[in-house]
């Protein structure tokens, strides 16, 4: 961990410890590494004896319901705290709805480990080498000196493990290892976590897999892979927009895909868009073009429903391996 980071820490810590009431909130979609990290500081702020508010926008997805503290989540507020901090937001577009909420707190906190984020909180805790938002939350619990409850480890190794593909992700490296070491000696039932965060499927979500599996297109070349999924779909398997998170991974391990996209139309109209690559391709450059961000390997946008725009965003991917 950088000294820039230690800094930041320590301003995180002052702000945390003099405040009544913090509001945490997570990015819009959420995934495991953001539900974790919610729900891992809101454990920590109520063992500090803290009024919180945990936020998302979208609600938990499915698969992360069993996650300690998840019925504590709310879609919204109007209530104002002292501080107010995002986990795993890029940029501030993430927030969604929760902006206003967000942004009422007279001190800001950003966690965050995107390679090409842009920054909105007045206090920045981002380690880009980090594999995922848990491990810079676990560094920010321990300067606290709070103790790691098996709660805690719970949702701070589902953050790790859901970003890190179970292990599977090139993003790895030793501390990811150290840090899972640790957490998994406060108790955790790792293969019940594994097994409801990772690979857990219901038959809606199984059946909308397949189905956005077996409609998949390619370019010319093969190097690029995509699917759309409607709202349509969503309603015919009974099925929510979260639940086609893995599509772009299955995709992307096609042989010979290097780039995979999912376009998954929200109620909204519009589409959310998930990014995959291999080989160090660098699709982030794209997402912010975009409007969105993330990592080289991993990244998200949004676009209007239109056929245009999903033909301007493959032709600015196909370009990056042609």
């Amino acid at each position: 961990m950088g000294t820039g980071l230690y800094t930041n820490i320590s301003k995180a810590i002052k702000v945390i410890r003099n405040a009544n009431k913090i509001i945490v909130v997570s990015h819009v979609n959420p995934d495991g590494d953001t539900i974790g990290c919610l729900l891992a500081l809101g454990h920590t702020f109520i063992l500090m004896g803290k009024q919180v508010v945990l936020l998302c926008q979208d609600s938990v997805p499915p698969r992360f319901q069993f996650l300690p503290g998840s019925e504590l989540i709310l879609t919204d507020t109007h209530e104002t705290a002292d501080v107010s901090v995002a986990v795993d937001c890029g940029s501030v577009t993430q927030l969604g709805s929760l902006r206003a909420s967000f942004f009422r707190s007279k001190s800001t906190v950003q966690i965050d480990h995107h390679d090409f984020g842009d920054s909105f909180g007045k206090i920045q805790l981002v380690e880009e080498e980090a594999t995922a938002v848990g491990e810079i939350v676990y560094e920010l619990i321990k300067v606290l000196k709070v103790e790691i409850t098996p709660a805690i480890a719970t949702c701070l190794l589902t953050s790790i493990i859901v970003d890190s593909g179970s292990f599977r992700f090139t993003n790895i490296r030793s501390k990811t290892f150290d840090i899972c070491s640790r957490l998994v000696r406060k108790g955790v039932d790792m293969q019940r976590l594994i097994e409801e965060s990772y690979w857990k499927k219901s038959r809606s979500v199984a059946k909308l897999s397949g189905y956005a599996m077996m409609n998949a297109s390619f370019s010319a070349s093969g190097v690029v892979a995509w699917s759309t999924v409607y709202q349509n779909d969503f309603k015919r398997f009974g099925a929510h927009i979260s639940d086609v998170d893995a599509v772009a991974d299955d995709l992307r391990s096609i042989e010979g895909v290097k780039i995979a996209v999912v376009f998954r139309e929200t109620e909204k109209k519009k589409f959310r868009v998930s990014l995959r690559s291999k080989y160090g391709i660098n699709i982030a450059n794209v997402a912010k073009n975009f409007g969105g961000g993330g990592h080289h390997n991993s990244a998200g946008c949004a676009i209007r429903n239109s056929e245009k725009d999903k033909a301007n965003l493959l032709k600015d991917l196909e370009a990056l391996v042609s």
